[in-house]
């Protein structure tokens, strides 16, 4: 054993791209909820006839921004988690629905994946085909 000593930096494993994007995310979701909209906000002070419709409509825009933008974020934390479990358990680079053997250039491309490209395009057309949320609907009613 040498006499020198490791600082804490060299004592730990290097991270992998995975738990770096998942500390990213996670660091792009509390700054999400710092700045969480549906919170009481002061009012603006604005006493034109039309501010309250205004401030609600905002209001009402920002909380739907918000709760959209959330969901996105949970959910690509939940595949940095999936994917970690994957390299501890050592199935890592193996398909969760077919598991076949995810290509070498689909990992460099996404370090997270956890399906082939097959199974991920199946896995988004039958989330698409599920219930999408009531904002969603509204969007595409507001843009037709």
């Amino acid at each position: 054993m040498s006499g020198k000593k490791r600082t804490p930096a060299e004592a730990m494993p290097a991270a992998t791209p995975i738990e770096m994007d998942a500390r990213r995310t996670r660091e792009r979701l509390r700054t999400l909820e710092r700045h969480n909209p549906l919170r009481e906000r002061a009012t603006s002070g604005d006493n034109t006839p039309w501010a309250d419709s205004l401030e609600e409509l905002h209001d009402d825009m920002a909380k739907k921004e918000y709760l959209a933008v959330r969901e996105v974020i949970s959910s690509r934390l939940k595949t940095f988690t999936r994917a970690q479990e994957k390299l501890r358990g050592g199935t890592y680079g193996f398909c969760d629905r077919c598991e076949d053997k995810i290509p070498p250039a689909r990992l460099r491309a996404v370090p997270e994946a956890v399906h082939c490209v097959r199974c991920a395009e199946l896995a988004e057309r039958e989330q698409a085909t599920r219930r999408e949320p009531p904002w969603v609907a509204e969007y595409q009613l507001a843009a037709a």
